[in-house]
């Protein structure tokens, strides 16, 4: 029992012990600047502020002696003990901060000891605040060298290629979320922490066969050690409207085309006349209460027949205004021992077509838990689930057209079918919004759970041992009903969608289930000088793939089509797949003198896709990096230069993209009709195709030389490369096997394929005060070459030694034949004589107005001759395809609170040829049907005549000699001869495209803490806001090549408004 004077004295020294101040200060940056919202904490303590709009911070209760630990993002962190006095602190910049540690397979690398070719980006950098549902998307033009492909619309999946063309039998990068395969485009973007994009063979070897295309590495987020809990939501919806729709001619122009390709009747109700359609319209455009119209300018004469006046625009009518919402919150947080990360997301999508048929809708949770059970034992687990459902209308059959431009778009009251005859109300609904309002949906459902474990086992200081196994099941589920309709057709006569009984309902049902274990254990010591690290690792994997289809004809309820309703013919079928890889790996770092640096990869590699005696090979890879700005005789260069680093590489790497039985003669089991009896239909065995037992690994040897380079204390990066690729033993047909065989030749390793190229990443990033900037600029490029192939002959509409992949071969254009290079035999039947000194084209009677072509092989006769190289007539190579300097770039722009991204991305070369409906009027047209083709406002200049009339002096003279277009045909004339590839219609689809522009402003931290939140932002997006481009108005320079720019799914600007609270 404590003496009262020794409780006093006891008491007194406690109370002098936790005496505390109130401490003041300022933050500041090198120039002098306040920096506002940097966080100020007294170490070891929960007591801690940020500073305000002028630098300034105070804290009550502080113990002098106290370390005060003042941080900024982008800046060094800086303690320093207080001493009872007001503080001024200043924080020098750390532009590598977010940089220094990049993730490698089965590990992480510093990236000033990289060896390999690698890029990496943080995720919520380049999705910022963009409204886009997948990552792929906003990963496009992000970094050198990586291509996202994948057309437009509602839940599109985006494909993935790294430095061009790989193999003439494909290749894609692989991904892996967390080191297991994965897709990404059902991945919630804002899961993602980090993507990390592998080129080289150094730095892809360690993933073996499946790495030959390259790798993509997803690391998704994951919360710190000692983390504070944070709740986070952010939200956007968006507005979608259609770019670069076509362009279409005006109603006159369209008839006058029509009349120039010699059609003289409307085909439609009462079969009209042409030039009595072009009267009217003259008539009604001068004076509209002239004619006694139905509707909107809709005409029948006292003949009976109809005949539509007014211009319709069928953009207006089947394109409107789509809207998507995202939403996304999440929980993060943990202590020293337990951390634990939940997130949930909601993305929805109604496309931009008239109905609501395009739409897409995913959900996706998961949930990350990391224990440090024991100081040596830490175990994590995943679990997350993706779910979507994406719904597309169907064409009808080939009646319906969305771009056909003559009709009127809905019928009166906007009411289907049209069934009473002989009304003057009565007109065809046959139309482009009809048949989308009416048209089939398609719709497909996507399932994805998923389980990861991780434990990690830390052996001694520096070793660990890690096992990993994931678990993922993917289903897919698309049905579709046919569903008849009626509609009145342009004779007005009423009829089905589908004749009575064909209507059909089809399932189909796909499952995937997917197992992947790693095993793997890192090493890394230090002595002296010496740097080394070492992994080795297990992997094993196996899938399993299972598809039914089932289609049945006739529904006895068609509101509710079930397989089980059909009533009609049944079709099942059904097939399956699976396959394993077995592999060990390993790779060894060593340093000397953190400045001579040596990497080596290898990996052995088994897969049961291939004959036994061949599943097995060793692929190796070995990098080498000098840190050359590190040298004693670089000291001149202190002053501006941080780092500068050389790399070269060479490694193997084998590609496994085949079919899982390739080497295994398979027979096909199907329906057929029974010979002379096509009614009946019984099952049927087709003979199997002969099979190599020898054919093994295409072989990828990739060779990389490069340099990085910091300065201006890390504000410039520099990252240059050089590559080299050459494939070989590319599978292929080998020699051609006697038609008395039945079976065409086995696949086998004869063919080779190499490629070539560069690509330069530039950035810049500096702060001044509150203002902060940054530029970055990449750039890249490759060409593919065929080295070896089997075709003797040198056929040049096949693969061939010396080919580039991509290249298109046509003919040269010469302008168009005139009326001085005929005899004209009988001008009333229209017979035209070539004279003998002009060029003739072979198979075909050219007239004026079709187009010439220059006689490359002087024989005077256009041909392809025997289409080889050695003879390839008048053909040549006139373009090519294949993108080349693909580029991105970004700008960033802040000052306190404000900040403004613009993100830009396109291509410097790439050509198109232009054909079918994209190009020809009227394409592959019956006198009957062509009413229902299009015809777009960069058609219309096309060569016509002064006169037809055989009596005038101008008969068949050239109206506009220098026309764009030839002379229009209808089918079953001399289309063929102006169908034909040449140059004259290539279209240069290079084009520069902005892709977004997002402009946001945070809050003041002193600001939402007092509305109990830690930070909250808002912003305005804009996606694809602009587009750069010589490419005729409507051919969007991301879409496919010939007439299917005309029939894509039309690309789209969004325009977003969003909030992002953290809590």
């Amino acid at each position: 029992m404590l003496k009262k004077e020794e409780a006093t004295s006891t008491s007194s020294k406690a109370v002098h012990q936790q005496e505390t101040k109130k401490i003041q200060g300022l933050v500041k940056d090198i120039f002098g600047e306040p920096i506002i919202g940097a966080s100020v904490v007294i170490k070891g303590t929960t007591n801690g502020t940020i500073t305000g709009l002028d630098g300034e911070f105070s804290l009550n209760n502080v113990e002098k002696g106290s370390v005060i630990k003042v941080s900024f993002i982008g800046y060094q962190t800086q303690e320093i003990a207080w001493n009872g006095q007001p503080l001024t602190l200043t924080l020098k910049e750390d532009s590598r901060q977010l940089e220094e540690v990049i993730v490698v397979g089965f590990g992480t690398q510093k990236k000033e000891n990289l060896t390999g070719s690698v890029s990496q980006v943080s995720m919520d950098e380049v999705l910022g605040d963009r409204p886009v549902t997948s990552a792929a998307a906003a990963l496009q033009g992000a970094m050198p060298g990586l291509t996202i492909g994948g057309g437009s619309g509602p839940g599109q999946s985006k494909s993935f290629n790294i430095r061009g063309t790989l193999s003439i039998n494909g290749g894609s990068p692989l991904v892996l979320i967390d080191n297991v395969e994965g897709d990404i485009n059902m991945l919630n973007p804002e899961d993602i922490e980090s993507v990390t994009v592998l080129k080289d063979a150094a730095s892809s070897a360690i993933y073996g066969a499946r790495a030959a295309g390259g790798v993509v590495l997803v690391t998704t987020k994951r919360p710190k050690s000692g983390t504070n809990f944070n709740l986070n939501y952010n939200f956007n919806v968006g507005w979608e409207k259609p770019i670069n729709v076509l362009e279409q001619a005006s109603l006159l122009e369209y008839i006058d085309a029509y009349q120039e390709a010699g059609y003289t009747q409307t085909y439609w109700a009462g079969n009209g006349d042409v030039a009595k359609w072009r009267d009217y319209l003259v008539q009604y455009k001068k004076d509209p209460s002239s004619l006694n119209t139905i509707g909107d300018g809709i005409y029948k004469d006292t003949d009976g027949r109809v005949y539509w006046l007014s211009e319709k625009n069928i953009y207006d009518n089947i394109l409107t205004t789509g809207f998507l919402n995202n939403h996304n919150i999440s929980a993060s947080g943990g202590t020293d021992k337990i951390r634990f990360r939940l997130s949930a997301g909601l993305s929805k999508e109604n496309g931009p077509l008239y109905t609501d048929k395009d739409s897409y809708y995913r959900k996706n949770i998961s949930a990350f838990v990391s224990a440090d059970v024991l100081k040596w034992f830490t175990q994590e687990i995943t679990v997350s689930y993706s779910d979507a459902k994406k719904k597309m209308p169907e064409r009808v059959g080939n009646m319906v057209d969305f771009y056909s431009t003559r009709l009127v778009q809905y019928y009166p009251e906007g009411n289907m079918p049209a069934e009473i005859i002989g009304t003057d109300e009565e007109l065809p609904t046959q139309t482009p919004m009809n048949m989308i309002r009416y048209a089939p949906v398609s719709t497909t459902r996507t399932a994805i759970p998923r389980i990861s474990t991780r434990s990690i086992f830390k052996i001694l200081p520096g070793w660990s041992v890690t096992a990993e196994y994931t678990f993922d099941r993917k289903d897919v589920n698309y049905d579709f009903y046919s569903g008849s309709f009626k509609y009145a057709d342009c004779q007005l006569a009423v009829k089905n969608s589908i004749e009575a009984g064909q209507d059909y309902y089809k399932l189909q049902d796909e499952q995937t289930r997917y197992n992947a274990f790693n095993l793997y254990s890192n090493f890394e010591k230090k002595w002296g000088k010496h740097g080394f690290k070492a992994m080795v690792g297990f992997n094993q994997e196996s899938s399993y793939y299972k598809l039914f289809m089932g289609q049945v004809k006739g529904q006895t309820a068609p509101s509710v089509p079930s397989f089980e309703g059909g009533s009609g013919e049944k079709l099942l079928q059904d097939s399956y797949s699976e396959y394993a890889i077995r592999s060990g790996f390993a790779r060894l770092n060593y340093s000397f003198n953190d400045r001579y640096l040596l990497e080596l990869n290898g990996r052995y590699d088994g897969s049961s896709k291939f004959p036994k005696n061949s599943r097995f090979g060793f692929f190796p890879s070995v990098s080498l990096g000098w840190r050359m700005g590190q040298e004693k005789f670089m000291n001149w260069s202190k002053s501006w230069l941080d780092d500068f680093k050389l790399r070269a590489s060479y490694g193997s790497i084998g590609n496994q993209s085949i079919d899982p039985y390739s080497y295994t003669p398979a027979m096909n089991v199907g329906l057929d009709t029974v010979w002379l009896d096509g009614n009946d239909k019984v099952s049927v065995i087709s003979l199997p195709g002969l099979v190599s037992s020898t054919f093994t690994w295409e072989t990828v040897n990739s060779f990389n030389v490069g340099f990085d380079v910091s300065a201006f204390n890390n504000r410039l990066q520099v990252v240059f490369d050089w590559f080299k690729r050459k494939t070989t033993g590319m599978l292929s047909e080998g020699i051609e096997i006697p038609s008395v065989v039945g079976a065409g030749a086995p696949l086998q390793n004869i063919a080779d394929l190499s490629s070539k190229g560069w690509e330069i990443n530039l950035s810049w990033r500096d702060r001044i005060g509150n203002f902060s900037y940054n530029i970055g600029f990449n750039i890249y490029d490759s060409r593919a070459f065929i080295d070896k192939f089997n075709n003797e002959s040198g056929f040049v509409d096949s693969n061939y030694v010396g080919k580039e992949l991509g290249e298109y071969w046509g003919y040269v254009s010469d302008g168009y034949y005139t009326i001085d290079d005929f005899v004209l035999e009988d001008a009333q039947k229209g017979v035209w004589t070539l004279k003998d000194n002009v060029v003739s084209i072979q198979g075909v009677v050219p007239q004026p107005g079709d187009e010439k072509f220059k006689d490359l092989d002087g024989d005077n006769i256009i041909s392809p001759a025997s289409s080889t190289l050695s003879d390839s007539g008048d053909r040549k190579v006139i373009g090519s395809k294949t993108p080349r300097y693909q580029f991105g770039a970004n700008i960033g722009v802040g000052y306190k609170g404000l900040s403004l991204d613009v993100r830009l991305q396109g291509v410097g070369k790439r050509d198109y040829v232009l054909g079918g409906a994209a190009l020809f009027p009227f394409a592959g047209s019956s006198a009957s049907d062509a009413v229902f083709q299009p015809l777009f406002y960069n058609q219309t200049d096309y060569w016509s005549a002064v006169s037809y009339d055989p009596n005038d002096p101008d008969f068949m003279k050239a109206k506009n000699p220098n026309a764009k277009l030839f002379r229009i045909y209808d089918q079953g004339n001399n289309v063929t001869s102006n169908t034909r590839a040449s140059d004259k219609y290539i279209q240069n689809a290079a084009y520069l495209r902005v892709k977004n522009i997002t402009l946001a402003y945070s809050f003041p931290k002193n600001w939402v803490q007092k509305a109990f939140m830690k930070d909250a932002k808002i912003y305005l997006s804009i996606e694809n806001p602009f587009t750069f481009s010589s490419l005729p108005k409507g051919y969007d320079p991301e879409g496919n090549e010939y007439n299917e720019i005309v029939w894509n799914y039309p690309y789209y600007r969004t325009i977003s408004l969003g909030a992002n609270i953290t809590f």
